[in-house]
C-alpha cells in the first residue's frame, strides 16, 4: 500500500474478490524477454480476470481460448479464467501488467457469500 498509493486507491473503489485467504488478488505481473506462460485455466467462473497492460514491448501477446491478442498498453482486457488461456513475450525486454480480480456483475451478494464460503471450505480441507 504504501509503496502504490494510488494503485491501492484505484482498487479500493473496484468490486474486488474477497474470499478468505486467497483474495483479493492484485499484484504486478512481470514475464520476462523470451518468457512463456503455458496454456492454463482458473478453477471458477464467478469472477473476471483483468489486466491492465504497463509496460509493453512489441512481440508480447495473449491468448484466451480463440482470441489472440497483443497488448495494448493502458488497455484492460477481462476475461473468464475458467477458459484456456496463455501469454508470451517474444520480445528482448520484460513485459509489465497489474493483474486483478472482480466479481462478474451478474453476481448477487448472495451468491458471492457462497462462493466466500465453499472456498473458505475447500481451504479446510
Amino acid at each position: 500500500k504504501a509503496r502504490c498509493p494510488k494503485t491501492t486507491a484505484v482498487m479500493a473503489a473496484l468490486p474486488l474478490v474477497f474470499s478468505g485467504s486467497r483474495c483479493p488478488n492484485v499484484l504486478f505481473s512481470r514475464l520476462k524477454a523470451g518468457a512463456k506462460i503455458p496454456p492454463h485455466n482458473g478453477m471458477i467462473n464467478t469472477r473476471l480476470i483483468c489486466h491492465l497492460p504497463l509496460i509493453v514491448p512489441g512481440g508480447c501477446g495473449f491468448r484466451v481460448g480463440n482470441d489472440v491478442r497483443e497488448w495494448e498498453p493502458g488497455k484492460i482486457w477481462l476475461f473468464d479464467d475458467t477458459v484456456e488461456h496463455e501469454a508470451w513475450n517474444n520480445s528482448n525486454e520484460d513485459r509489465i501488467i497489474l493483474i486483478f480480480e472482480v466479481w462478474k456483475p451478474e453476481l448477487s451478494e448472495d451468491e458471492k457469500g457462497f462462493v466466500n464460503r465453499l472456498l473458505e471450505a475447500v481451504d479446510t480441507y
